[in-house]
């Protein structure tokens, strides 16, 4: 039924209405008598017990409009109404769920692509975007200035404290510390103007025990090239024959120290630097014994200079002629003055070996190798005693027999 067919029908049931009651209806005291001695009765009974108190009101006021009443006795109008309203509510939740996964809309789509290729192209996309999110992260990663120190950083400042912390706690206390400055006892050791002269790092410890410190090292290489050479050689130890690991087989306090042995570590060995047939021979005596803090070479009497290298802690004019002297121990030094009157001239204990070396060269540090030639001679002084204990059980066992 149409909205216009209801309508007709409405106006007809209302003209029905007007034609059956043409004149106002009967009023009540046209009633017949025995019918309203009942009612008046009744509503005696009525108004005089129960409902004597309510007084009688008229609604005169029109009905109020209400939307839904046109569609109520409609049922297709109201069942197309309610399609469109979920039609619009379905709507409205796919593009807020499209909206809140970060998906594409677009409205001017002719024709709805394939499910797989939607899939796919979303895949693309979003791994796109998350591999342009990660480049922008990383980029902000590696140009990012830390904030914070690093724990190298506080490591290396929390030693240099220390190391402050303690040498002040040993001295005297002094309100304004001079400036140190290097104790060269004798002027033919000072630099000549324009000389450039490599220095190197010496740390050595109690075999088996703790650190004793560094030893900051010059070597004089415009005056003894060839015996620096040979030092910084086995300093580095890339042949395997190297001065970390060796001890000081020779100790005298308050005189020298001698070590550097890198061939037996006892002072019988000797080193044949490469591309030599036979040991370097002494270069010059040009620097002598002059002053404490002088490292020197001895000079065996073949002529031969074997990597063996001494420390004085005095000066010794015993000593030239016998020694090359290359290098020197920049003091003031405290590790210098506690190794000065340490040792034993009869007695090899402690021993005090060279734990690490570092030079810098080409703008970064080189530190230098352990020597593996000694392990080696080791193990086979180990197993020729193994093997002359076993020949000696053989032979008490062929006597008692």
């Amino acid at each position: 039924m149409t909205l216009i067919g209801a309508i007709l029908n409405k106006a007809k049931s209302v003209e029905s209405v007007t034609k059956k009651y043409a004149s106002p209806p009967p009023e009540i005291d046209q009633i017949p008598k025995r019918k309203r001695k009942v009612i008046d009765k009744v509503s005696d009974m009525f108004i005089n017990h129960r409902y004597k108190h309510v007084k009688a009101a008229v609604d005169s006021a029109p009905p109020s409009y209400d939307t839904r009443i046109m569609p109520r006795n409609l049922p297709k109008w109201r069942r197309n109404l309610r399609d469109v309203t979920l039609e619009n509510t379905r709507l409205v939740m796919a593009i807020k769920k499209t909206h809140f996964n970060r998906g594409k809309i677009d409205n001017y789509w002719t024709k709805r692509l394939h499910y797989t290729n939607i899939y796919y192209d979303s895949r693309v996309n979003f791994y796109k975007r998350v591999q342009r999110d990660n480049k922008a992260l990383y980029s902000r990663l590696v140009n990012a200035i830390p904030r914070i120190a690093t724990t190298a950083e506080l490591e290396r400042d929390w030693q240099r404290n220390r190391r402050e912390i303690l040498y002040k706690a040993v001295n005297k206390f002094v309100l304004f510390p001079p400036v140190p400055r290097e104790l060269i006892e004798d002027a033919a050791f000072l630099k000549p103007p324009g000389v450039r002269r490599q220095r190197v790092y010496l740390s050595v410890r109690f075999r088996g025990g703790a650190v004793i410190g560094e030893l900051k090292v010059e070597l004089f290489e415009e005056v003894c090239p060839e015996t620096c050479k040979l030092f910084l050689e086995l300093l580095d130890g890339d042949t395997g024959f190297g001065y970390i690991g060796t001890c000081f087989f020779r100790k005298v306090p308050g005189l020298f120290w001698r070590g550097g042995d890198v061939a037996r570590d006892c002072g019988g060995g000797c080193y044949l630097q490469r591309g030599r047939r036979a040991p370097q021979p002494a270069e010059n005596y040009h620097f002598p014994h002059s002053m404490p803090g002088l490292l020197s070479m001895p000079v065996t009497r073949n002529n031969e200079v074997c990597g063996i290298f001494n420390i004085t802690f005095k000066p010794l004019p015993q000593f030239d002629l016998n020694n090359v002297v290359f290098g020197r121990v920049i003091r003031p030094c405290n590790v210098y003055e506690a190794i000065c009157g340490l040792g034993n001239a009869l007695s090899t204990q402690p021993v005090v070996e060279i734990a690490s070396s570092r030079r810098f060269v080409n703008n970064k540090w080189r530190q230098g190798a352990k020597n593996t030639k000694l392990l080696d001679l080791n193990k086979n002084k180990q197993s020729g005693s193994l093997q002359d204990l076993s020949t000696l059980l053989v032979k008490l066992k062929m006597s008692t027999s």
